[in-house]
């Protein structure tokens, strides 16, 4: 009588036996898969920050593109015939607010713009430069969605023109007209001469849609009222309570360069309060948490001297 022959083990029974002999340190089962994760999140975190930055550059070329057509707007609208423009003197600019009951009073804000401003001569200039930027604004759903990355990438050229005439554009392009090429000091009111330079600066409110790279790259309308970061600031805040020293040094990092961002940022914040059309419809959109960056470009040509008799 011959004995049993023993069965053969199958591999998934030598993988568990092996595996049951090795403790927890030696059992390297799995390193792929958390290895994959550690490097993902810092990865996916930059890939995020290149689309965000890569969206930007384009903005500012758009951005560019608009200040040349201002200008080119601009040196053919200053000397055209005043009945073409309410009655306004040729080749005068006039930075001033809507009519009647277009001012909204908010404390600690100020009156803001909720009709346009600017005399006629300047409105048709801001439209000029308006209409390049509408292929940049944000559509509805990125404006009042959650940021998601498949958002700031959506809306085609009606959604996003769309927005922009009826309301986003309104508020976040704003032309101004400085004292001299690259001056933050601009007119209110001035009168250029037949032969003068005429620059024309267009500052445009660029609405940062992707997420987690818009918190490092852009700030908030409430950010630039009380001049940084407000979630750095609650981040240095937890960080402090919690006794996390590392964690307060980053946050600290963050909120000193956000607020250097938004100190860089401030001139382009006052020109868009004084060139926007409505800059008070802004708060229909401030309230969404929506984070910006502004974009700043300035073009000069001479004024075409044109001395025709209307």
């Amino acid at each position: 009588m011959t004995p049993p022959t023993a069965s053969r083990p199958t591999r998934g029974t030598q993988q568990a036996e092996h595996a049951g002999g090795l403790t927890l340190r030696q059992d390297a089962r799995g390193a792929a898969y958390v290895e994959f994760l550690i490097a993902f999140i810092p990865l996916f975190v930059m890939f995020l920050g290149m689309l965000q930055a890569a969206m930007m550059y384009a903005a500012q070329l758009v951005v560019q593109h608009a200040a040349n057509r201002a200008a080119r707007a601009a040196v053919v609208v200053l000397p055209d015939d005043p009945a073409r423009y309410d009655g306004d003197p040729v080749n005068q600019i006039e930075m001033r607010g809507g009519g009647g009951g277009g001012r909204l009073s908010i404390p600690g804000i100020g009156a803001l713009s909720l009709s346009g401003q600017g005399n006629a001569r300047v409105n048709a200039i801001r439209a000029a430069a308006s209409i390049p930027l509408l292929a940049v604004s944000p559509s509805f759903d990125q404006l009042y969605r959650d940021a998601q990355v498949v958002h700031a990438l959506s809306g085609g050229a009606l959604e996003r023109g769309g927005a922009g005439i009826l309301l986003y554009n309104r508020f976040a392009v704003g032309v101004t007209f400085p004292r001299e090429a690259g001056s933050d000091e601009v007119h209110t009111s001035h009168t250029f001469g037949p032969d003068d330079d005429v620059t024309v600066r267009v500052t445009y409110l660029f609405h940062c849609g992707v997420p987690i790279a818009s918190r490092f790259m852009c700030d908030t309308f409430l950010d630039h009222l009380v001049g940084t970061s407000l979630a750095a600031a609650e981040d240095m805040v937890v960080a402090a309570r919690d006794g996390d020293l590392q964690a307060l040094l980053a946050a600290h990092r963050r909120f000193r360069h956000a607020r250097d961002r938004i100190q860089a940022a401030d001139a382009g914040w006052r020109e868009i309060q004084l060139g926007a059309d409505s800059p008070g419809l802004g708060i229909a959109v401030h309230v969404t948490g929506a984070r910006y960056a502004v974009l700043r470009a300035e073009a000069t040509l001479r004024n075409h001297g044109a001395r025709y008799e209307y």
